[in-house]
């Protein structure tokens, strides 16, 4: 026995089978388009703006136990901040003011300007 066995012998191409007939079939029964079909575009959320602001220990903390009164759901600490200014704006404009005034701790601007 010698090597002349393991070449490979070429093979002739074999009928169509009926396979190859039914594959042939299912691809030209397959619609054909230039482009696929376009979904709707979802509506874009509201776009966030990350900052930065410096909070006392204090009013830290009063954010975070704020945030932990809600049972049924979940309230994050932005959730605090957008509640407190949504009552901020359902107020008149002088109680906005005394209160912007009372949490900056600051000397009223008229009181500034009477001493200069």
């Amino acid at each position: 026995m010698g090597l002349k066995n393991l070449i490979k012998q070429p093979k002739e191409e074999a009928a169509p089978s009926s396979n190859d007939a039914a594959a042939l079939a299912f691809i030209s029964g397959a619609p054909v388009t230039a482009a696929p079909e376009s979904k709707p575009k979802k509506k874009k959320g509201p776009t966030f703006v990350r900052c930065t602001f410096s909070l006392s220990k204090d009013f830290n903390r009063q954010i975070e136990k704020m945030s932990l009164i809600p049972r049924t759901f979940r309230a994050t600490r932005s959730d605090v901040i957008r509640a407190g200014i949504l009552a901020l704006q359902g107020l008149e404009k002088s109680e906005q003011l005394a209160l912007l005034e009372r949490a900056s701790k600051a000397e009223p601007l008229l009181d500034i300007e009477q001493n200069e």
